[in-house]
């Protein structure tokens, strides 16, 4: 004899969670992660760079006729999550000192 339970259909399984988006980023602060001459070399590093907060931008500066293209941490909520992030990436990619500031 079959057992009853094998006669049921199975039950439906739960569909999957979707996947939270990431939070915006938001605050004042940022780490200035390296400037570059080449916007190509600029977004190559901007792809690369993981930080554990903040969103990574590229953005262009002047600096005596020259263009510079910035690749910063932004967004960062205070002083001390600027300087942890700043600190996880020159551990990271064997850096000196990255520059913090706030907009």
């Amino acid at each position: 004899a079959t057992p009853a339970a094998a006669n049921k259909p199975a039950a439906p399984k739960p569909a999957p969670a979707a996947a939270k988006p990431a939070p915006a980023a938001s605050g004042d602060w940022f780490v200035n992660f390296g400037s570059y001459s080449e916007r190509s070399v600029a977004e190559r590093w901007s792809t690369r760079i993981k930080p554990g907060a903040g969103r990574v931008t590229v953005s262009s500066a002047q600096r005596d006729g020259e263009t510079f293209y910035r690749v910063r941490v932004i967004g960062l909520a205070s002083d001390s999550a600027a300087q942890t992030v700043a600190r996880q990436l020159e551990r990271e990619y064997s850096l000196s000192k990255l520059w913090v500031g706030k907009e």
